[in-house]
C-alpha cells in the first residue's frame, strides 16, 4: 500500500490567527485507490450553500481548485473513477465536501454519523450541508465493532484485500465521529479526525509548545467540548506505541510537515 498525504483546503482564520490545513488520505490498495476524508469539493468553491459560503470566509479558506481531491488524484495520474473507497471520519463540511466529486465510490461511515447527519438532533447536528450527499452515494454503514486496535473498539472497513484499515469510534466531536487506522507496512498510520487538535494545550496528544498553539486564548472546557475527551487515552498510545503508530490529526499541519507530505499535497497560506 501506497499513502499520500494531501491537503485538501488550507485554513487561514484571522482569529486567532493561524496556519491549518483539511489533512487527508489518499491510499493506492489492491481495491483502488481510497480516500481517507475528502475536504473541500469542486462545487463548495464554484457554487457554495449558504452554509458553506460562510464557512469558507470564516477560515480564510483560498477557494484553490487545486487543493481539492479531485484535482490531486488527477495530478497524480488517476481518473475520478478511480476512487472505488470514500472512508469518513464525520460528515462535517470540511470532510465531505468532496463526495460530489467521486460520484461512484462506495462511502464508508459509521451508522452513528450517518444517522446524527440525516437524523439530526439540535442545532448543532444541523451543521452540515446536505447538499454535499444530494448525489445519492453508495453508502456503506459500519455499525459493529469486532475489532480490538491497541485497546480502541475496532470496525473494519474493507474485506478484500486491503486488510489493516479499521474505523475507531471516537465519539464527542460529532455523535458518530471515528478516527481511521491504516496499516501499511511495519506500522499504522492512525487518523485520529477532530478528537485532537495541536493547536491548545489541552486537547493536543503531542504537546506541541506553546508558541504552536494559537487556540490557548480559549478555555480549555470549551476546546474539550469542541474536540471530545479522547486525548489522555491518545496520549497513552503514543507514549506506549509511539514506534508503530504515527498519529495525525485532521488539521494538524505540524504532522503534515512532518510526514513530508509534499508532491501532491500542498499548503497554500493567504498573504
Amino acid at each position: 500500500m501506497k499513502i499520500h498525504h494531501l491537503n485538501c483546503g488550507s485554513l487561514n482564520p484571522k482569529f486567532p490567527p493561524m496556519q491549518g490545513i483539511v489533512y487527508c488520505l489518499l491510499l493506492e490498495t489492491e481495491d483502488g485507490l481510497v480516500l481517507v476524508d475528502t475536504g473541500f469539493g469542486r462545487q463548495d468553491y464554484s457554487k457554495p450553500s449558504l452554509m458553506m459560503s460562510g464557512f469558507l470566509r470564516l477560515m480564510g479558506v483560498p477557494r484553490d481548485e487545486d487543493e481539492t481531491a479531485y484535482h490531486q488524484v488527477v495530478a497524480s495520474g488517476y481518473e475520478p473513477r478511480d476512487v472505488k473507497h470514500i472512508i469518513l471520519t464525520h460528515l462535517h463540511l470540511d470532510h465531505a465536501g468532496g463526495l460530489r466529486d467521486f460520484p461512484g465510490a462506495k462511502v464508508h461511515v459509521f451508522k452513528g454519523e450517518f444517522d446524527s447527519a440525516m437524523s439530526p438532533r439540535g442545532l448543532v447536528e444541523r451543521g452540515r450541508d446536505a447538499a454535499h450527499w444530494a448525489h445519492d452515494p453508495d453508502w456503506v454503514l459500519h455499525d459493529q465493532v469486532d475489532e480490538e486496535w491497541f485497546g480502541f473498539p475496532g470496525m473494519r472497513v474493507l474485506e478484500g484485500g486491503s486488510p489493516g484499515i479499521f474505523l475507531i469510534p471516537l465519539p464527542g466531536h460529532t455523535r458518530g465521529h471515528c478516527g481511521v487506522a491504516i496499516k501499511c507496512d511495519n506500522r499504522w498510520l492512525f487518523n485520529c479526525g477532530d478528537a485532537a487538535s495541536p493547536f491548545h494545550r489541552d486537547v493536543d496528544p503531542h504537546d506541541h509548545p506553546a508558541d504552536l498553539q494559537p487556540l490557548n486564548v480559549i478555555p480549555g472546557w470549551l476546546s474539550r467540548r469542541l474536540i471530545g475527551t479522547h486525548v489522555p487515552k491518545l496520549r497513552k498510545l503514543i507514549a506506549e506505541h509511539g514506534d508503530e503508530i504515527n498519529l495525525i490529526s485532521s488539521h494538524d499541519i505540524y504532522s503534515f510537515e512532518k510526514n513530508n507530505a509534499i508532491g501532491i499535497g500542498r499548503v497554500q497560506v493567504n498573504g
